[in-house]
């Protein structure tokens, strides 16, 4: 233990740094959804402040005949090129043997892990899927961003002040920038967290968004209800239940206050006292409900409110859907049945 909250990650024989650069094809065919590997590059650390051993080799094409024209612009690569490289099981076999034995992969992001199980698995190398990969882009974006986004390798380099004298979007060049990026981790924090620890963090990091949108969306609720005039108010009338009143038609079918049209709201938002949802006239756009309950000893009484987009400020909705707690309509109350009325049956006397 080093600072309290991260653990030393077990010592292995060493470190692999892996990226991969990949074609996709135009979707006429089932092939055509594969993206194929047409570069693998890393970079090998024995330990943390070790010297940096490189591994870079392109991979000759087998799927796709062309180069995609996202591609094109970003990889200074040509198709002639790349048929003059290894096949991609020659390539891979002899990139795992560099790796040496019991080595720790890492990745800037999921999307290299997801590419290189699909490649193994179309070319039948399935003894190479149980890997142990760290996501280092995650661990980034938790230790020194404290965000849940995903940063870009190169805004990674300039947070952290490293060297950026190679270019991007080079499967060998962009392995480097990770293995500077790891070992720069390793040195501020002593250890890099662990999985487990990865998704404390990120469950802790998401609580507090919710609390601190929930307190925002919570005062400006307050303001909108005192300092603005909805378009439409009423009384939902009494319930036994707020679940009650959130599902009956008061609280949820109004007409537009322009044309006069049906409109229906969706999912409540629940933020403290307040319930937020919203609807849509096909001409006149969006609206904005806001339902307050009050509970007394009859029940819960609801009061709605309907507010104009102008009166309701754009980011309110967004920090309701960030802060609140979703409550499903579902169906909305039955309507009781009126016992039937037993029809009287007139006794008939027999005629003599």
């Amino acid at each position: 233990m080093t600072n309290g909250r991260f653990c030393y990650m077990v010592i292995f024989m060493s470190y692999v740094f892996f990226d991969l650069e990949w074609n996709q094809g135009y979707p006429h065919g089932e092939d055509d959804k594969l993206d194929e590997i047409i570069q693998i590059g890393a970079c090998r650390l024995d330990s943390w402040e070790g010297e940096i051993a490189p591994f870079s080799s392109y991979v000759r094409p087998a799927i796709h005949k062309k180069l995609h024209h996202r591609v094109r612009k970003m990889l200074p690569l040509s198709m002639d090129a790349l048929r003059r490289a290894e096949s991609f099981r020659t390539v891979a076999r002899r990139f795992f043997s560099w790796c040496g034995p019991n080595p720790v992969f890492f990745t800037w992001g999921n999307s290299d892990v997801r590419v290189l199980d699909m490649n193994l698995c179309w070319y039948g190398m399935e003894e190479f899927l149980e890997l142990e990969i760290y996501d280092l882009q995650r661990a980034f974006d938790l230790l020194v961003l404290h965000t849940d986004q995903q940063a870009a390798l190169k805004d990674a380099v300039e947070v952290l002040d490293l060297a950026g004298d190679m270019t991007y979007h080079d499967a060998g060049n962009d392995a480097t920038y990770t293995a500077r990026i790891g070992a720069e981790l390793v040195r501020r924090f002593g250890a890099l967290p662990s999985e487990a620890e990865l998704d404390q963090m990120e469950a802790e990091l998401r609580r507090e968004r919710r609390e601190r949108a929930a307190a925002e969306a919570s005062q400006a609720l307050g303001r909108v209800l005192r300092d603005k005039t909805p378009v439409y108010r009423r009384s939902c009338g009494v319930y036994k239940t707020t679940g009650d009143c959130l599902r009956s038609r008061n609280a949820r079918v109004v007409r537009c206050p322009k044309c006069d049209s049906w409109l229906c709201n969706g999912n409540w938002l629940q933020i403290e006292g307040y319930y937020v949802a919203r609807s849509r006239c096909l001409e006149h756009g969006r609206y904005y409900t806001c339902v307050t309950v009050q509970k007394g000893p009859l029940g819960a009484r609801g009061a709605m409110h309907l507010f104009a987009p102008e009166d309701f400020p754009p980011d309110l909705f967004r920090l309701c859907k960030l802060g609140g707690k979703q409550i499903p309509v579902g169906k909305g109350l039955k309507k009781r049945k009126r016992p039937r009325r037993k029809r009287k049956v007139k006794a008939v006397t027999p005629q003599s």
